[in-house]
């Protein structure tokens, strides 16, 4: 059960341009991780515009992102975020047994080498920032350049800190969501 009071336009009607902006950036504003900030009008104000740089970033590939924020929310156990982006790599076009093979990718054949070496970063920041050895990002830059590869660290910890939101609160699902 959520710890935290859900806002809504009902409930903050001095802030109706937080769910503007929400409804302007089709965003959810009835997804409970955007309630659960609205507590927060002034955060939650600046929320999105920084979800969208960090997502649209360094030119990080769409499908290749939503790998590394589901191999985030494994590493960190954040069930929230996994199962919404489960649901966007499989709308994506992602294969379901390649999303079931994520945690064991270093042996399957689901995974390319850059996909491997992206996912052994993202594994590695999501574990201890401060380990992640030459050789993974070395790997990871061989494969992506600077700027992918800077971006996969900023969607690794954008991930860990939405984390440190939806797990302590325990953010139920939204009414009617299911994992595709």
């Amino acid at each position: 059960m959520t710890r935290i009071e859900l806002q809504s336009r009902e409930t903050q009607p001095d802030h109706q341009h937080v769910w503007d902006m929400l409804e302007r950036e089709r965003q959810r504003p009835n997804s409970n991780i955007f309630r659960a900030i609205a507590n927060l009008p002034d955060v939650l104000d600046r929320f999105i515009p920084m979800a969208n740089a960090i997502r649209d970033a360094g030119g990080l590939d769409a499908e290749l992102r939503e790998l590394v924020i589901i191999m985030t929310c494994l590493t960190i156990g954040s069930s929230y975020e996994e199962d919404r982006h489960w649901n966007i790599a499989v709308r994506m076009g992602v294969p379901k047994d390649k999303l079931a093979a994520i945690w064991g990718f270093e042996h399957s054949s689901h995974f390319d080498e850059r996909e491997k070496a992206v996912l052994r970063l993202a594994r590695q920041t999501a574990r201890a920032p401060a380990q992640v050895s030459e050789d993974v990002w070395r790997d990871v830059e061989r494969h992506l350049g600077s700027g992918p590869a800077l971006a996969v660290l900023f969607t690794v910890g954008w991930y860990k800190m939405t984390a440190c939101v939806t797990g302590p609160l325990d953010l139920d699902d939204e009414p009617g969501f299911t994992r595709l």
